[in-house]
């Protein structure tokens, strides 16, 4: 089968490696055993990875200089192609402190296939005014920094604090109070018309990692007392990567954001008025009338990826608000509703479960329909054991807005892209004007 065009520099391109996913992973159980490894490097970028002819991070300490005006305070997180860390600013700027994003060589030097600075670029040129503008992120500044492996693109953008991802794990069983979903779900659907409207981007990774919250009060006097509660010494280490290099790693210490206190009622909307998130990485993201561009035939996370993403059928808008769909389960349930770990090649058996069958012009249509279905029309593999409809666990929680927030789901989640619910239409749902 004929793929989009490829480029050895990135992963998860082509079409062929994409599905090759869809079939089962050998093993060996001859595989050398790796020696032990601080927990905390575990959940750190690989060092491997800093090697240039695999990825290329950038090797930073604490304390460093970048761009001869940002010294580095604190390492917020890292992602497949960059870390994140919280800066101070030594020149004039919007507060003192920024997050600065610092790409790996790979990154930077894909950056014609990937486009993240122009998209960047093009948020920061539209109206302030819109309501969505506050919350998608913002670029402040950017520059280039050199090393043995080439150059990096740096993003400073608004410090912001953890994830939603992250922030779940502060409640039982991971699920959000109600009044707060409803919250952020109406400024997730800003954000996102802002970015599909105004902006004409599809985002193409709308999920919990990637919208991460504000400050509650004023950020200058926040961050100034954020960046020294850490564990001290700062945890680092130093290391040879594979083809020699020293480099050093630093521990990541995201922001946590400060829960309300007992003497609050988490559960009155009252409680959270303060409470504001973004849509932040729009690294993977795509112009909306050039979907055919984008680097992969494969977007989003396979757990929350559109059916007409799955088989091939074309994408655009219509992706990001399944995702947005799958993303608001998660917080309500507190669980993903495809699992994260679900073998590829059954996920349209499940969407079949949740939402009934694909519509058959939709699979005649689809490139990769042949992956999943038979010529007579039956599904390859059987669905997983124990799915049902994505409204009974809803149901189940016996909530006051179990009904509305069903109904607005399924809005999301109409299997024909030319039949979903855009941003504008979701805004004037009932659930989100209660």
């Amino acid at each position: 089968m004929q793929v989009i065009r490829k480029l050895p520099v990135l992963r998860r391109l082509s079409l062929g490696r994409a599905l090759s996913r869809l079939q089962p992973a050998s093993t060996s159980s001859h595989a050398p055993e790796q020696p032990a490894k601080a927990s905390w490097e575990a959940s750190e970028e690989p060092l491997d990875e800093y090697d240039p002819t695999v990825n290329g991070y950038y090797s930073v300490a604490i304390g460093d200089v970048l761009g001869s005006r940002y010294t580095i305070v604190r390492k917020l997180g890292w992602g497949i192609y960059s870390t994140v860390w919280l800066v101070r600013r030594t020149s004039p700027g919007p507060g003192p402190f920024s997050a600065l994003k610092l790409l790996s060589a790979v990154a930077t030097n894909a950056q014609q296939h990937l486009k993240e600075l122009q998209f960047l670029e093009k948020i920061r040129q539209q109206s302030p005014h819109h309501p969505g503008h506050a919350h998608v992120i913002q670029l402040q500044d950017y520059f280039y920094e050199e090393d043995s492996h080439g150059r990096h693109l740096c993003f400073v953008m608004e410090p912001l604090l953890e994830d939603l991802h992250s922030f779940a794990n502060h409640w039982r069983y991971r699920r959000l109070p109600i009044p707060l979903v409803r919250l952020l779900a109406r400024q997730v659907v800003l954000g996102l018309q802002f970015l599909h409207e105004e902006c004409n981007i599809v985002h193409t990774d709308i999920k919990p990692s990637n919208i991460l919250l504000l400050p509650p009060n004023d950020p200058a006097s926040f961050f100034a007392d954020a960046s020294h509660v850490i564990e001290s010494p700062i945890e680092t280490s130093v290391a040879k990567t594979p083809n020699g290099t020293t480099v050093t790693r630093v521990r990541s210490y995201p922001i946590q954001y400060p829960l309300p206190g007992p003497e609050l009622d988490v559960n009155s909307i009252e409680t959270w008025r303060s409470t504001k998130v973004q849509i932040t990485d729009v690294g993977v993201a795509c112009w909306a009338d050039k979907t055919d561009e984008h680097w992969t035939v494969l977007p989003q996370n396979p757990s929350l990826r559109a059916p007409e993403v799955c088989i091939g059928t074309g994408w655009g808008k219509p992706a990001d608000i399944w995702s947005l769909g799958c993303t608001l389960y998660e917080f309500y349930m507190g669980r993903s509703l495809v699992p994260g770990d679900v073998h590829e090649q059954s996920i349209p058996n499940l969407h079949n479960v949740f939402f009934g069958d694909y519509p058959p012009e939709m699979i005649r249509q689809g490139k990769f329909s042949d992956v999943f279905y038979k010529s007579d029309g039956s599904l390859k593999v059987d669905a997983p054991k124990l799915a049902w409809p994505f409204d009974t666990g809803i149901r189940k929680r016996n909530a006051p807005d179990a009904e509305l927030f069903v109904d607005f789901l399924r809005q999301t989640f109409v299997l024909d892209p030319s039949q979903r619910a855009t941003c504008r239409d979701l805004l004037t749902h009932p659930w989100l004007n209660p």
